[in-house]
């Protein structure tokens, strides 16, 4: 019995895939550029945010951020909101000497909306910018910020939110997919691939952003 492969990408796309994975889920950011100027936590569904958030006060808490951003929606999209995540982070401690900034999304909220809001901030202030989001959707959500931002020399690191049972079933994606969060990799490779289209987004590939960070760390 044969399994269904999951992308139609070229064996050269997967190799460059293969090579750039560890450098997003290990990203390597030098202490002496000083603390980041945004950490931006990429908003998920209930049973996936904790995950950042945790995160989020860890960094805050260690020193290592100066501002953090948090996406405004309206509800329905599998996310529940400014107030409930800012709600959720001083459940876990968050302090208030690091200041929150609301990133107001006009119309619907998903990954390739708040990655070009997160652009636009980076590109009207200096220093660098981190994001964070659970590990099984942290690929998608640095890509998609690097494919944002494009020729802009905005320098972007990837941190993976707090480790989180792989085996639990979750829902994801603006509250549509419900699977493992093992089992929701193979749907974010498959949107890897479908987002490269110009009407789906102009994803950028694996190789250009190889690209991107061999430029960003030089």
């Amino acid at each position: 019995m044969t399994t269904a492969r999951l992308t139609n990408l070229s064996a050269d796309d997967l190799e460059d895939f293969f090579l750039l994975l560890p450098r997003i889920y290990a990203d390597y950011r030098d202490p002496r550029r000083g603390p980041l100027e945004m950490l931006y936590v990429y908003s998920e569904t209930l049973d996936n945010e904790d995950s950042t958030f945790l995160r989020a006060v860890e960094m805050a808490d260690a020193g290592l951020i100066k501002r953090l951003g948090i996406a405004e929606a309206s509800r329905g999209y599998g996310y529940e909101g400014f107030d409930h995540s800012v709600g959720r982070l001083r459940a876990f401690g968050w302090e208030d000497r690091v200041p929150i900034v609301k990133f107001d999304q006009k119309e619907g909220i998903n990954t390739l909306s708040e990655a070009r809001a997160l652009a636009d901030w980076g590109r009207s202030h200096s220093g660098d910018i981190g994001i964070v989001a659970p590990a099984f959707h942290l690929a998608r959500a640095f890509m998609t910020t690097v494919s944002a931002i494009r020729e802009d020399p905005v320098r972007v690191y990837a941190y993976p939110g707090v480790a989180i049972p792989w085996s639990e079933r979750v829902v994801h994606s603006q509250g549509k997919l419900t699977n493992t969060r093992a089992g929701l990799l193979g749907d974010e490779l498959q949107r890897l691939e479908k987002y490269r289209a110009a009407e789906c987004g102009n994803l950028m590939s694996a190789r250009q952003v190889l690209d991107y960070l061999n430029w960003r760390d030089s």
